[in-house]
């Protein structure tokens, strides 16, 4: 099997594990493809790195690293359908294992077929007057005020169909899996990964009153974004652009998946519980 790793900042003992499970992975014949963010990592390479040209050709590719890094690797992957196996080295690991006693099983898992796949929904980007090359995230796309203290004013419509004006620091786009993220800290509500909706989420809005709403994936979002002085970001997961002026920005469901690994033991609600601490009395 021909499989890609994917990992950012590898050092330390990230090296020491990355370089265990290579000879793991190696022990059971995969020829391995680093990407050039891995390659960079290591003074010479023995290890070929895979591009866009030939990403689809792989069987999977291992995200080593926290959440960021499988962001990371969604970008790589794009269109092509390539599996994505998430292993948490990091942090915080929501679309992740954690590592640690069950890499070697997921792996003979996988080359066993004995794995489940999941497909994680993704939002596009379009906007009028700038051509965004990556314009799709799997966990949300934001828009943020930058460079004032004033709050940015953002028009919203849901299938031509005006809500409201938000006065607000800014306003995010969520999928489910983005749910867990962003959104969430700003009091957006949980979805589980197989719903079919989007949320709207508004960033310290001035009217108390806004709150999240929750739309149909099959809506299409438009944002008239009214700013005459000041730049302001758009975030895509990880990667942000800067806009000035009057902006207008369609959002709507990508036309194509993002397909995770996961072992058939995988509970969705079980990671909330770990990694939300649901349940836990905190004060021992």
């Amino acid at each position: 099997m021909k499989i890609g790793i994917n990992g950012i900042k590898i050092r330390g003992d990230k090296k020491k594990i990355l370089k265990s499970f290579i000879e793991f992975l190696e022990s059971k014949n995969f020829t391995i493809y680093f990407s050039s963010e891995l390659s960079k990592c290591f003074t010479k390479s023995e290890y070929k790195t895979y591009t866009s040209k030939n990403i689809s050709k792989l069987d999977f590719i291992i995200s080593l690293g926290g959440d960021g890094t499988l962001l990371n690797t969604v970008t790589h992957v794009g269109k092509s359908n390539t599996k994505i196996l998430g292993v948490n080295i990091g942090k915080l690991g929501f679309l992740s294992f954690d590592a640690h006693d069950v890499f070697e099983k997921i792996i003979d898992d996988i080359i066993n077929e004995n794995y489940s796949l999941e497909k994680r929904s993704l939002v596009t980007l379009k906007n009028h007057n700038k051509t965004i090359e990556k314009d799709f995230a799997l966990n949300e796309i934001s828009i943020i005020k930058k460079d004032s203290s004033s709050m940015i004013k953002i028009h919203c419509y849901i299938d031509n169909k005006f809500i409201c004006t938000y006065w607000s620091d800014g306003l995010i786009i969520s999928t489910p899996t983005g749910s867990t993220g962003y959104s969430l800290s700003c009091g957006g509500p949980i979805l589980t990964p197989n719903n079919k909706n989007l949320v709207i989420t508004p960033i310290s809005p001035h009217n108390l009153g806004l709150r999240s709403i929750i739309i149909s994936d099959d809506s299409k979002i438009k944002l008239k974004v009214e700013n005459q002085k000041y730049n302001f970001l758009v975030s895509m997961d990880s990667r942000s652009y800067t806009f000035k002026g009057n902006q207008e920005f369609t959002i709507e469901k990508s036309k194509f998946c993002v397909n995770l690994i996961h072992s058939n033991e995988f509970d969705f609600f079980e990671t909330l519980r770990k990694k939300l601490n649901w349940g836990f009395d905190l004060r021992n």
